[in-house]
């Protein structure tokens, strides 16, 4: 009998695969004579094990993949800086007597920072100490914002949203379109905001000036009013979705 040893289990492979660099078959041949009970064999013994040279696996490495929570992981060498900048137009008062302009869109503002200041590739400054038109461009400007965004409401006896840019449309209709999911406002779309001081004047990379509804209108205004807090975490997800598309690469 005849025993081949070198086989070698390859990986990923339930069942054993016998690997040469040369074969060599030895045979064991008995020849039984019936007359005389004599045994004629092979000059090998009966039984012999033959060592075959070891071959090195030429299999693939199997390479482990990234798992799937670290695929969705953004890759950032520095933080996206984003300046908030609410109204601070306390005579702009609100048609169902609560609040004022600055007081409703300084509320959107401190919520949505409980939402950004969550999210480690944001470093986020706010104006909450109602800075002027003129010092708080200054400072967004000092800060050097990647994205400056403003917050207002509207008068003037329209309805609906509206949002002011210069060249900044992909930011801006982000922040428009995500807005107007929440309710079945008058789009009353994206628009040039040249004339603006703010938007002339910031110096960030995306720069827009967003007027959610009219403050003038007793709906519009009653809305703003009991969902500030709705408006500040539609905004927060859609400025972390811009950041994570236009400035990250994802694995």
């Amino acid at each position: 009998m005849l025993f081949i040893k070198g086989g070698k289990v390859m990986k990923g492979l339930n069942k054993v695969i016998l690997c040469f660099s040369s074969l060599v078959m030895l045979f064991s041949i008995s020849f039984t004579n019936n007359n005389t009970n004599d045994n004629v064999s092979s000059d090998l013994p009966s039984s012999e094990i033959i060592e075959l040279p070891s071959i090195e696996d030429s299999s693939e490495e199997i390479i482990e993949k990234p798992s799937s929570s670290e695929m969705s992981k953004p890759i950032y060498t520095k933080k996206t800086k984003v300046y908030i900048n609410p109204s601070v137009q306390h005579a702009n008062l609100y048609i169902n007597g609560k609040g004022n302009e600055a007081t409703n869109m300084n509320d959107v503002a401190r919520y949505l920072k409980k939402e950004l200041d969550k999210i480690e590739f944001l470093e986020v400054l706010y104006n909450l100490d109602n800075l002027s038109l003129k010092n708080s461009v200054a400072e967004s400007n000092a800060f050097g914002a990647d994205i400056h965004l403003a917050l207002h409401s509207n008068a003037g006896g329209g309805r609906g949203s509206e949002i002011y840019t210069i060249n900044s449309n992909k930011f801006s209709k982000i922040i428009y379109d995500d807005f107007n999911e929440l309710g079945d406002f008058k789009k009353r779309g994206i628009k040039n905001g040249k004339h603006l001081y703010e938007v002339k004047n910031s110096k960030a990379e995306h720069v827009a000036l967003m007027e959610f509804l009219f403050h003038d209108n007793m709906e519009e205004a009653n809305w703003i009013v009991a969902n500030k807090e709705l408006i500040a975490k539609q905004l927060a997800k859609s400025i972390i979705n811009f950041v994570s598309v236009y400035y990250y690469a994802t694995m």
